[in-house]
C-alpha cells in the first residue's frame, strides 16, 4: 500500500558548496508492507545522500529507500498556476486594447480624406450650396474631432505600454518560478513493515547542490570624543545562497565550514614518466562489441542510516530549546559550525541572503602607520585579539568609523588567540611629509670614484586633541652590485627598526598639538666609469 507523505523542512546545514537538508512529515500506518511516498524533492539531490528515520506510536521497520524520477503534468505550484492565469488576462487585454487602438486610427483616417477633399466643397461654396459660416463650422469640427482621436489614440498607447510592462513581468517572474520548480522532481519511496499500527513521523535528510555560504563582516570603530578607550563593534555573517528549486521557510539554519565532496577519497600519486614520443599507432581495425552488465540502479542502494532494520518503538522526547544566542559554535576536527538561534527564511530564487552569526565587542591597539616615501596618508591601524572563542574565517570586512563607511578590507583565517591588523582609513588629522633636504656631489676630479651624499627629513604633526603613536616606514638604497657601495651616515632618532634591505622603522609617540621631524642621511659610492640606474639625480 502506498502511503503519501507531506514534509516540511525543518533543519538546514549549509556548507560552502552544498547544503544537508532535513524534512519532517507524519503518516498514521496500519500493519503490513507499506510504501511511504515522499514527493516533491528537488533535482538538484544528491540521490545516494537520501537517509529515512522517523519515530512514533508505531512499530516500524524500515527496509530500504528507492529515489526515482517523476515528471508533471503541470508544474506543481500555486503561485504558477496563477501567474499563467494573470498572463492570460492581460494578453486579453492587450487584444481588447489592440482592437481599439485600430478603430481609433480608422477613424482618424476617414477624417484625413474629408478634410483633404477641399475641391467638392469649395465647388458647393461656389454654387451656393454652402455659406462661408458653414464650410468654418466644418473645418472647426474637423480640427476638434482630430485632436479628439488623436487624444484618446495616445491614451490607448500609454495603457498599452503600462500592460506591456506587466506583461513582461509577469512572464520573467513565471520564467524563474518553472526554473526554480521544473516539471521533474524527485520521488523517495521508503519500504516499510508495520508491526504494530499507530502514528509515524517520518525524518528525511538529503544533500543538495546549488546552496553555499561565505563569511562576511562588518567592524566599526567607535572613538569617544573625549580621551576615553575606543572598540570594535565586530559583527560576523554569513551570505546564504541556494537555487534548488525549494524555498527554506522558517528553518533551523546552520552553516559550517565542512567540505563533504572533499573528503570521499584522498588523492593518489601515479608515476609520472618521462619519455620519447611513440610512433604513430596503427589504424584500428573493425571487431566485435561485447556488451557489459548493467550498473545496479543508484536508488536500490540507498537505505537507511542503519542498513540493517531499525525498530523505532516510541515518539522522541520532547526538544528542550536552547537558550537564545546569536549563534552556537562548535569546532570539529578543522570545520567549525555556526548554528543560528531561531528560524530563518531562504528563497530558493539564488539571491544572497544575510544572516548574523556573532557580536562581539574587541578592545583594539590603536596606532597609525605612515609610509611617506609612497603617500603622505597617515593611516589608522587596530590590532585585535581574537577572544571571540572562535577562529574568524576568511573573508571581506566593510570597515566604519562611527557610522562612516570608510571601505572594504579582507580578513584572514585568524584561530581562537591570535592577532589580526586591520587598516582602518586615513587620519587627516595627523600630517606627514618628506622631503629630500640634501644633496651633495663629490665634485673632486682627481678621483675615479663618484660619491653622492643623500639627507632626508620627515616631519610629523599630530592635529588631534588625544596624544597618537605613529609608526613610520621608510628606506634607502640597496646595492646589487659589488663596485656601488651604500653607507648610512647619520639618524635621528635611532630607528626601532633595520632590516638587511635597509627598511627603516620609527615608533613616534606624539602629544597632541605636537611636531617631531626624523632626519637620516647616507651616501652612494662608485667608480665614474660605472652607469648607476635606481639613484635621485
Amino acid at each position: 500500500m502506498e502511503i503519501p507523505i507531506e514534509t516540511t523542512i525543518t533543519t538546514v546545514t549549509v556548507y560552502p558548496d552544498r547544503a544537508r537538508v532535513t524534512c519532517r512529515g507524519r503518516a498514521e500506518v496500519a500493519p503490513g508492507q507499506h510504501q511511504l511516498i515522499v514527493g516533491e524533492l528537488p533535482l538538484v539531490l544528491e540521490p545516494e545522500s537520501v537517509r529515512v528515520g522517523g519515530a512514533g506510536t508505531a512499530r516500524v521497520q524500515l527496509r530500504g529507500v528507492d529515489v526515482q524520477r517523476r515528471h508533471y503534468a503541470q508544474a506543481p505550484a500555486a503561485n504558477v498556476l496563477a501567474l499563467e492565469e494573470q498572463i492570460r488576462g492581460l494578453q486579453d487585454e492587450l487584444q481588447g486594447l489592440a482592437d481599439r487602438q485600430a478603430v481609433k486610427q480608422a477613424s482618424i483616417d476617414h477624417l484625413d480624406g474629408l478634410r483633404k477633399a477641399t475641391t467638392e466643397y469649395a465647388w458647393g461654396l461656389a454654387r451656393g450650396r454652402s455659406t462661408a459660416d458653414n464650410q468654418a463650422a466644418l473645418m472647426r469640427f474637423f480640427e476638434e474631432e482630430d485632436a479628439r482621436l488623436r487624444a484618446d489614440l495616445r491614451a490607448l498607447e500609454i495603457e498599452g505600454r503600462a500592460l506591456k510592462e506587466r506583461l513582461a513581468k509577469a512572464q520573467a517572474e513565471l520564467e524563474q518560478l518553472r526554473a526554480a520548480r521544473p516539471r521533474q522532481r524527485f520521488e523517495a519511496r521508503v519500504e516499510v513493515e508495520v508491526l504494530s499500527a499507530g502514528d509515524f513521523a517520518a525524518e528525511v535528510t538529503y544533500v543538495v547542490g546549488r546552496a553555499g555560504w561565505r563569511p562576511l563582516y562588518d567592524m566599526r570603530l567607535e572613538q569617544p570624543p573625549a580621551a576615553g578607550a575606543a572598540s570594535v563593534a565586530l559583527t560576523a555573517l554569513a551570505e546564504i545562497t541556494q537555487n534548488t528549486g525549494q524555498d527554506w521557510r522558517g528553518v533551523g539554519l546552520t552553516v559550517s565550514t565542512a567540505r563533504p565532496a572533499l573528503n570521499q577519497r584522498v588523492p593518489e600519486l601515479t608515476p609520472w614518466y618521462v619519455d620519447v614520443p611513440a610512433p604513430p599507432a596503427p589504424a584500428p581495425q573493425p571487431r566485435m562489441m561485447h556488451a557489459r552488465p548493467m550498473a545496479k540502479s543508484a536508488g536500490a542502494a540507498l537505505m537507511a542510516a542503519d542498513e540493517a532494520p531499525m525498530a523505532i518503538m516510541a515518539m522522541a522526547p520532547p526538544v528542550m530549546e536552547a537558550e537564545v544566542v546569536v549563534a552556537e559554535v562548535e569546532e570539529s576536527g578543522t570545520a567549525v559550525s555556526f548554528t543560528v538561534s531561531g528560524s530563518i527564511d531562504i528563497p530558493g530564487d539564488g539571491t544572497p541572503h544575510k544572516t548574523t552569526l556573532a557580536r562581539h565587542e574587541l578592545p583594539p591597539q590603536l596606532d597609525f602607520l605612515a609610509v611617506p616615501r609612497h603617500t603622505d596618508a597617515v593611516y589608522r591601524r587596530a590590532k585585535l585579539t581574537n577572544s571571540t572563542g572562535a577562529p574568524l574565517l576568511p573573508g571581506p570586512v566593510n570597515l566604519y568609523v562611527g557610522d562612516e563607511y570608510i571601505g572594504q578590507n579582507r580578513l584572514e583565517y585568524t584561530p581562537g588567540g591570535a592577532e589580526v591588523e586591520l587598516v582602518l582609513g586615513v587620519e587627516e588629522r595627523i600630517t606627514v611629509k618628506r622631503e629630500l633636504v640634501r644633496r651633495d656631489v663629490d665634485k673632486r676630479l682627481l678621483r675615479d670614484v663618484r660619491q653622492v651624499a643623500y639627507g632626508y627629513e620627515i616631519k610629523l604633526e599630530n592635529l588631534l586633541p588625544t596624544p597618537a603613536r605613529v609608526t613610520v616606514q621608510d628606506q634607502y638604497p640597496v646595492s646589487r652590485h659589488e663596485q656601488i657601495k651604500v653607507r648610512l651616515d647619520r639618524i635621528t632618532p635611532e630607528p626601532l627598526e633595520q632590516s638587511d634591505l635597509h627598511i627603516l622603522k620609527w615608533q613616534i609617540d606624539l602629544a597632541a598639538a605636537e611636531k617631531k621631524t626624523i632626519r637620516y642621511e647616507y651616501q652612494v659610492e662608485y667608480p665614474r666609469a660605472l652607469h648607476v640606474v635606481g639613484l635621485i639625480d
